[in-house]
């Protein structure tokens, strides 16, 4: 349970920051409301624990495969990009109900939730040098196959503490938010914010 714990809450805090799936939950939420959102989410975590469970098991890929890493680092760019324009030129509307999705629509969504952190190549450097530091404390060293589950299990729920903390934020706020940003408006941050990410992680891999 302290492995737990502590994996838990290291991956809440690591999840504060702004990134494409922070981003792309609030703004389905506010689109087509929370429970879309936390589809999203879910579909987010699911890397985290794809990663967590390589980083568990000691598999440094990374290492292993040196143009696996340089790769994700490079597919990233367009994939930012890409979401970027498709929200600055997708069909605008003046609506600011939440719209309802189809179930082909919540695929979609866990799906694409599921691609902006896959191709997040920090995650498993991430966990593997927590896993290094766990090494050093007698009661965080994983061991067992308990210790192992329970390490994927924060890292995963930590994530989609967050991000459900993030979407019920945007949900109850929705109507403030509107109230001076209008969701065409929101669409459009949304949209630059992705380019302009893309455009920061080619100049760090350039320069």
């Amino acid at each position: 349970m302290l492995i737990f714990l502590l994996t838990f809450f290291i991956s809440f805090v690591g999840s504060i920051h702004p990134g494409p799936l922070n981003l792309s939950v609030i703004q389905i939420t506010l689109k087509k409301g929370l429970s879309i959102g936390l589809l999203m989410a879910f579909g987010g975590v699911i890397p985290e624990i794809i990663y967590g469970y390589l980083a568990v098991e000691g598999v440094m890929i990374f290492e292993q495969y040196p143009t696996v890493f340089t790769f994700m680092n490079w597919a990233v760019i367009p994939i930012l990009l890409v979401l970027g324009f498709i929200q600055i030129y997708s069909p605008k509307t003046n609506k600011t109900e939440i719209t309802k999705s189809s179930d082909t629509h919540h695929f979609n969504n866990i799906g694409k939730g599921f691609f902006l952190s896959l191709f997040n190549p920090q995650l498993l450097p991430f966990w593997i040098v927590i896993l290094v530091n766990y090494q050093n404390y007698e009661l965080l060293k994983i061991n067992s196959l308990t210790d192992k589950i329970f390490f994927v299990l924060g890292t995963s729920l930590g994530a989609f503490a967050l991000n459900y903390v993030y979407a019920y934020i945007a949900y109850k706020q929705r109507e403030r938010i509107f109230k001076y940003l209008n969701q065409n408006r929101f669409e459009q941050i949304i949209g630059w914010t992705f380019i302009a990410m893309g455009l920061l992680q080619g100049i760090k891999l350039l320069f």
